[in-house]
């Protein structure tokens, strides 16, 4: 057993092997000056990735954001289409229900000619219900006997409309 480098026969071969000339330690001390440039140009790619990371980071939180809020004004727009789809129904519906109380009335007022006007029909609705508000509205101005008589005409003509 040996107690010493220096008297172990494979420690002196070895020791031999890394005896190393002027040469190859230019280069090793080339390479450790290097390395402490390279250490700084390391440290700052390091922060710069640190930074990347951050930015990349709050990048993500703001698309998750996004879609989050695109999801909901996607939903929102579903809910708003459904609810205008039964809006459209319920005005097509009621625009049905008026065309037929439309008829109705023209066909229960066909016989009643109001002063100044044709008979009713589908061209002349609308100034002949004008004409008929107004003279409901204003029955003061329509005092005279004929005017009540045709009052009360339109009353008995309109009475059967089921609304």
């Amino acid at each position: 057993t040996v107690h010493s480098l220096s008297g172990c026969p494979r420690a002196t071969s070895a020791m031999k092997k890394a005896k190393l000339s002027g040469e190859q330690m230019l280069t090793i001390k080339q390479r450790a000056s290097n390395g402490i440039e390279n250490d700084e140009e390391i440290k700052q790619l390091d922060e710069e990735i640190k930074e990347l990371n951050e930015s990349n980071s709050q990048m993500e939180a703001d698309m998750i954001k996004l879609r989050t809020q695109i999801t909901t004004m996607e939903s929102n727009l579903k809910t708003i289409e459904e609810e205008n789809k039964v809006i459209e129904q319920q005005n097509e519906s009621l625009l049905h229900e008026l065309a037929n109380l439309s008829q109705s009335l023209i066909h229960s007022l066909a016989n009643i000619q109001l002063p100044h006007m044709e008979p009713i029909n589908e061209q002349n609705f609308d100034a002949y219900v004008t004409t008929l508000t107004d003279m409901y509205t204003n029955q003061d101005r329509y005092q005279s006997p004929e005017n009540k008589a045709l009052l009360e005409n339109i009353k008995q003509a309109v009475r059967g409309i089921q609304v």
